[in-house]
Order: structure tokens, then C-alpha cells, then sequence
């Protein structure tokens, strides 16, 4: 399967949308269904996609580019059988000033098949909005993405308008490739977790149902 995630991870980088898409049609023919065709081989290969772009071994052209061909291949292995509804609701957005979307597609994909109730604001939002829809959806968990060091830092100006709005009860997690190379920039913002992809999002949600919101794994 590694073979399998490096040609796709390539054919990201390369621009190559039919490369990539097929990439997944013979890891199909290989016998994964949808679930794993994301899980196995589309999250990895994003997963490496962000942390080049993190650690400035392809620049930002490029990362841009591959992203609108992670876009254009993410229909095809997006899972679509969803998990009994969890009751849980869970915000998800991309920074002000963020308009890559890799990571943000993966961790809404991930937790509305297990079943959360996502409110995906989609990039470019600012603090004010994210409150407004905490506000009104009750919501107590954030997911802020952010794939720019700049854009990275700009979490701090979130968790700072929950500090002076008394809204502590909201756990704000972050994503992207900065906070997956440094798990210390997580801290240095006030994020409460980091979320790596799909499954390091539906763990550490769980977490955070368990521990901080009384409910059960």
C-alpha cells in the first residue's frame, strides 16, 4: 500500500488528475473499498502532501496546485455510508486568510462518516464567524485548519476572542501541516489538541467527548 500512497502522493505534486485517479482505480481493482481507498491510501498521501509544504520541500505553487487535485480525486473515495448520528456537533474551518483546504476535506470527510453532525464553514473565516456558528449551533468543539506558518500563528486570535467571551468550554483543536511538524505551535496558540487526518481526528474527538464533554468513546 505504500507504493500505492507515494504514486498518488506524486501524481498530487505533479498535477496529474488522471494519474491520480488512476492511482486509486487500481487500488480498487486491488481489492479496497471506499472506506479504505480513503482511510489507506488518500489520507497518507495528503498527510504527506501537508508536511512537504510544512517543511518547504515543494513550495507554495505547488502545494496549491496539488490541492485542487486532492480536490478532484476526493469524490472518489470519500465514504458514503455514515455512522449512526452521534449527536455530537463539531465545527470545522480554515483560518482567515487560509484558502488550502487539504486537510479541512479529510477531517470533515473522516467525522461525518463516523456519524458527527459537521458544520464546515469552508476557508478563509474569521474568528467572529466561528463564534457566531459556536453561538448558535451549541457546538463545543472546534477544529481550525491552517497549512501557512502565517496563517498558523493567526489561531491565537480564536482562542483569545473565546477567552474574552467567557467561551473556555469550547476545545479548539488545529490541523495542517505547521501544527503537524511542530506539535509545540499547537501550545503556543492555545489549541487544546492537534488533529493529524482522519483518524487522529475521530481519536482525539472521542478523547474530548470522553474527557471534557462527559460522554462515552
Amino acid at each position: 500500500m505504500t507504493e500505492a500512497v507515494e504514486s498518488l502522493y506524486r501524481s498530487f505534486v505533479d498535477q496529474d488528475p488522471a494519474g491520480a485517479i488512476t492511482v486509486i482505480e487500481s487500488a480498487r481493482a486491488g481489492g479496497l473499498d471506499r472506506e479504505q481507498l480513503f482511510a489507506e491510501v488518500f489520507v497518507p498521501a495528503t498527510a504527506m502532501l501537508g508536511l512537504a509544504w510544512a517543511e518547504s520541500r515543494i513550495d507554495e505553487m505547488t502545494f496549491t496546485q496539488a490541492a485542487v487535485v486532492a480536490e478532484q480525486v476526493l469524490s472518489f473515495v470519500t465514504p458514503q455510508a455514515a455512522a449512526a448520528d452521534t449527536g455530537i456537533t463539531v465545527v470545522v474551518a480554515c483560518i482567515e486568510g487560509e484558502l488550502h483546504a487539504v486537510t479541512r476535506n479529510v477531517v470533515v470527510a473522516a467525522l461525518q462518516e463516523a456519524g458527527h453532525r459537521v458544520i464546515d464553514l469552508g476557508v478563509d473565516v474569521g474568528p467572529g464567524t466561528m463564534l457566531e456558528k459556536l453561538e448558535e449551533t451549541s457546538a463545543s468543539i472546534l477544529i481550525v485548519v491552517a497549512e501557512q506558518m502565517g496563517t498558523a500563528q493567526a489561531v491565537r486570535r480564536v482562542v483569545d476572542l473565546l477567552d474574552g467571551v467567557g467561551r473556555r468550554d469550547v476545545v479548539v483543536l488545529v490541523g495542517g501541516g505547521p501544527f503537524a511538524a511542530d506539535s509545540r505551535l499547537a501550545r503556543s496558540v492555545g489549541a487544546n489538541g492537534v488533529v493529524r487526518g482522519a483518524e487522529s481526528a475521530l481519536t482525539v474527538v472521542a478523547r474530548v467527548i470522553r474527557d471534557r464533554l462527559g460522554g462515552e468513546e
